[in-house]
């Protein structure tokens, strides 16, 4: 036998549990003034998980692990995550979204931003 206890086969992948939500929205901001990430960051906390229809919701640093091929030209990682288009669509227009996005867009250098549904 393998030093897994299997015989040799390949061996099936583990079960992980899945994502809390049907869809991901994912954005990277880099801030003009890197002063302003831990306001950013304590803001969206404050903010963005008091939405409804937020169904999970995550915001960090960048981490460097020394890949040459793994991004780190942004200053915030944000994903938000929804069960449904219309709740994410619902969520755009919420005052709270609406407020954080009118107080922080005009200090972001540039953001990308990618939506996708496992």
């Amino acid at each position: 036998m393998g030093p897994s206890g299997s015989s040799g086969g390949v061996q099936s992948a583990p079960t992980l549990p899945a994502m809390p939500a049907k869809l991901q929205h994912v954005v990277l901001v880099d801030l003009a003034d890197d002063a302003d990430i831990p306001a950013m960051r304590a803001a969206s906390d404050a903010m963005l998980p008091r939405i409804p229809m937020v169904k999970g919701y995550v915001c960090g640093t960048p981490v460097d692990i020394g890949r040459a091929n793994v991004s780190r030209d942004y200053d915030l990682g944000i994903i938000v995550q929804f069960d449904s288009i219309e709740d994410y669509k619902a969520y755009l227009e919420h005052p709270i979204h609406q407020d954080l996005v009118r107080e922080w867009r005009p200090k972001w250098r540039k953001s990308y931003i990618v939506d996708f549904a496992p």
